[in-house]
């Protein structure tokens, strides 16, 4: 297939786009290249680009052409990102969807049938106390601008798809990914604390720590995605599906003891007084295993140790805000 990959130069996107390559699809990346193209640099000559803007029709009618899927990744990603411009948070994480939507179920050009979202099950907030595990059933009660936008994205889809036949969407709600990327993030919560442990020795946990996170590798995520694409039309269209993994669901305590334990001269700092993610969940992701048969791959651990081999071997400047998108400044 010909899959157009917003945001495919990103954090998630360029091994979404490796991904696709290692299963002979062939990858157009929709990007506006904020961090640069080096992330798939290694592809260039595999791949289609198109630089634009996911909020601009223009781009997305002319990129659209000869594509028969779609992989939805573009946005401002976190709560302080999004609040640090209200304007473009709104633009790009709610009206890009509706734009990208309209254009590729207009009747004026031509359907693509198959689209897949990226959402994030930040939009349960905090159930703890009324749910012990979340599913894909359970209510929504989103906390930040973030999760509420992906949330009215969702809505956008689907409404799209009751008006639209023969359009097929899945969202995948991920959980709090990790792991090490070819465009790094290290505003993300193990990979920060991989990171300061690294750099600093030390770590803070603010508030109790025991609130929990449920975790998913980069990389398994590219996998999921490509493979949820692949997967028969009547298993996946109109579906949601929790991308993550059981096995990595901790609290924000003991991710910062899985980091002491490969550098044990952490010291970790608990400051209780300081305000902190309300965001608390155990999300069950048994349904995306038993319909598409996904596996993950890799554990915290082997994602922590990847980070620091990474720090300690690559010379790069991770002081940089590259590395940060709450650093960005978004317009």
């Amino acid at each position: 297939m010909r899959v157009l990959v917003t945001g495919g130069a990103g954090y998630i996107g360029c091994l979404v786009v490796e991904e696709l390559l290692k299963n002979n699809h062939k990858p157009i990346v929709f990007d506006m290249f904020n961090w640069g193209k080096e992330a798939i640099e290694p592809y260039l000559d595999q791949i289609d680009l198109f630089e634009g803007d996911c909020r601009n029709s223009r781009d997305i009618i002319y990129a659209l052409e000869g594509v028969d899927a779609i992989i939805h990744l573009a946005g401002i990603v976190g709560e302080f990102a999004c609040n640090s411009n209200s304007k473009a948070h709104f633009s790009i994480n709610i009206e890009s969807t509706r734009t990208l939507i309209n254009c590729c179920t207009d009747p004026e050009l031509d359907l693509v049938r198959d689209f897949i979202y990226a959402s994030s099950c930040s939009v349960y907030g905090n159930v703890k106390g009324l749910y012990n595990e979340v599913t894909e059933e359970t209510p929504t009660a989103p906390l930040s601008s973030y999760a509420h936008a992906k949330l009215r994205s969702e809505q956008i889809i689907f409404d799209r798809m009751k008006a639209v036949p023969h359009f097929h969407p899945t969202v995948l709600r991920l959980t709090t990914v990790f792991g090490w990327s070819s465009r790094p993030r290290l505003d993300l919560v193990t990979n920060l604390f991989a990171y300061n442990a690294w750099k600093k020795g030390e770590l803070s946990i603010f508030g109790d720590g025991l609130q929990y996170r449920s975790l998913i590798h980069v990389r398994d995520i590219a996998r999921a995605f490509v493979q949820t694409l692949e997967a028969p039309r009547f298993m996946r269209s109109g579906k949601i599906f929790h991308l993550g993994e059981e096995k990595n669901n901790k609290t924000v305590k003991k991710i910062a003891e899985i980091v002491k334990e490969q550098l044990p001269e952490t010291k970790i700092n608990m400051c209780p007084g300081q305000p902190s993610d309300r965001r608390d969940y155990r999300i069950n992701c048994q349904r995306l295993k038993n319909v598409i048969g996904w596996e993950a791959e890799y554990s915290i651990e082997d994602g922590i140790k990847e980070l620091i081999e990474k720090f300690e071997t690559l010379n790069w400047d991770w002081e940089s805000d590259k590395y940060r998108n709450s650093s960005f400044k978004y317009i």
